[in-house]
């Protein structure tokens, strides 16, 4: 049997474990964790799988009277209809948005410019600041 020196605690009010069996136990649970998320989808895998779903019922019917292709009948289409709809009926927000998806959204830019005066006064600040300390 190990003695004390060699043994670690294995969390509050359990038994003391030699440092290999700590080890093992930690690698054992640091798989188990890796595994878990390794199965956990992510929200944007969510996001895709459901945008490969079947367009169906009343959306389907939408489409088909807005003469969208069978193959075009996604739900992303089902998503931008929605949209389109919104910004036709004066949404500022749906309008901005569609803007941008369609790569029209104004730009904004902001212009510097230096002063001439402005860089005089900073640069006679700073040879004043440097002959000071000489």
């Amino acid at each position: 049997m190990a003695n004390e020196q060699n043994l670690k605690m294995f969390g509050k009010d359990k038994p003391l474990l030699s440092l290999e069996e700590a080890v093992k136990q930690g690698k054992k649970g640091g798989e188990a964790s890796g595994k878990a998320g390794a199965e956990e989808k992510t929200t944007r895998e969510i996001a895709k799988m459901l945008d490969g779903l079947a367009v169906t019922g009343n959306n389907k019917e939408l489409l088909e009277q807005l003469g969208v292709q069978a193959d075009d009948q996604t739900q992303q289409t089902v998503r931008l209809v929605a949209l389109h709809k919104k910004a036709m009926s004066g949404d500022v927000a749906a309008i901005k948005l569609w803007l941008e998806i369609i790569g029209e959204a104004p730009t904004s830019s902001v212009k510097i410019e230096t002063i001439d005066a402005t860089r005089e006064a900073y640069e006679k600040a700073v040879a004043a600041i440097k002959g000071k300390k000489q």
